[in-house]
């Protein structure tokens, strides 16, 4: 079994958190570098939240940045999609 990697995440009030890295990944089409993760929260369907970030490293640090375009936000869909059939089919 695969061991959970996991991050600290800050954010805008300073607050950590903890949060649950599902995957990191570049799309070559626009040249960066995503991040899918999550906290563990679900919503109203009982769905576990997936949050999705721009990755950005800066003087060895990472921060996070909103997704920029709904191009982008479509390809990180199809990725999504071919992660959740992959994880069917195992």
């Amino acid at each position: 079994m695969e061991e959970k990697q996991t991050i600290v995440v800050i954010d805008k009030e300073g607050k950590e958190r903890e949060a649950e890295v599902l995957s990191v990944f570049t799309i070559e089409q626009y040249k960066k570098d995503y991040i899918l993760y999550t906290f563990d929260e679900r919503d109203e369907n009982d769905m576990i939240k997936i949050y999705a970030s721009t990755l950005i490293e800066k003087e060895d640090m990472y921060s996070f940045e909103a997704i920029a375009t709904p191009e982008e936000w479509a390809a990180i869909k199809d990725i999504m999609r071919e992660m959740a059939q992959k994880d069917e089919n195992e």
